[in-house]
């Protein structure tokens, strides 16, 4: 069981009261301390905002959380609006190489860096605009804000339970590592490197899998003669009698009024009805 003492005061003061808000996070605590620093230490958190509705026929490039790729961490899909378009949210103005961090449900990891194309464009009010101070590199800085000893922290000062959410001024205080500039450059170069091998490897596999589409549809079409594959997972349910054997193993379909035969369809009345 876990034990903490405070004075009443100091939960008066944080306005919190659950145990884990102020029990210390143990993630940050792996690296030497002598690296550790405030976010608020190495970075600024920007507040400029712009109306795109006073400009209503303007183009802009609108980064809301859903235009986050939460697996890498890549903006990957902004919209493009019309100033009058544009929703009540689209107001932060984004720089290249600012790294924007979601506060609502920020465990997910809903956190990139600002592409040079997005440059002078708007992100949501959702984000917390982090913007790197000199000599620290945006790139270690968006893969330091990713790490789960971060993530942990923004969990601890989240509130609310259905959307939870953090605020700019948590942002400021999590804890990050923070290497020499030398070693943030070469873990940047690292991660990107990783990055962009990744993408390679889903641009094969994804030429792969239409490739054997087209195979298929050729086939049909009789002009290729179907070859046999096999899938590498034999557990793989894909054939006519696979699918018949897997059925009559489940359990009948319950439906209001009684039980639906599997392979008829059939309605039998349930005998607790009668």
């Amino acid at each position: 069981m876990k034990l903490l003492v405070k004075k009443l005061g100091e939960l008066a003061l944080a306005g919190r009261w659950d145990i884990d808000f102020h029990l210390p996070p143990t993630g940050i605590t792996k690296f030497p301390k002598e690296i550790v620093v405030r976010v608020d230490e190495v970075a600024e958190v920007s507040k400029a905002k712009r109306d795109p509705r006073k400009n209503p026929d303007d183009l802009f490039q609108y980064i809301d959380i859903a235009s986050v790729d939460v697996a890498t961490g890549v903006i990957s899909n902004p919209q493009e609006l019309r100033g009058d378009e544009a929703p009540s949210r689209a107001r932060k103005v984004v720089r290249a190489f600012d790294v924007i961090v979601s506060t609502c449900r920020p465990t997910r990891g809903a956190i990139a860096v600002v592409s040079e194309s997005l440059h002078n464009h708007i992100a949501s009010t959702a984000f917390s605009i982090v913007r790197a101070k000199d000599g620290v590199n945006p790139f270690y800085l968006h893969y330091a804000l990713r790490l789960s000893s971060t993530l942990e922290q923004f969990r601890k000062w989240s509130t609310g339970s259905s959307y939870p959410a953090i605020l700019d001024e948590d942002v400021k205080k999590t804890r990050i590592p923070l290497p020499s500039p030398e070693v943030q450059d070469q873990i940047a170069q690292k991660v990107l490197a990783a990055l962009h091998e990744r993408d390679i490897a889903i641009a094969a596999a994804n030429a792969g899998w239409n490739g054997a589409l087209d195979n298929i549809t050729n086939t049909l079409c009789g002009n290729v003669e179907l070859s046999h594959a096999s899938p590498t997972n034999q557990d793989t349910v894909c054939t006519i009698a696979d699918v018949r054997r897997r059925l009559a193993e489940l359990p009948s379909l319950i439906a209001d009024g009684g039980v639906i035969n599997g392979d008829s369809g059939d309605l039998f009345e349930d005998a607790a009805d009668e």
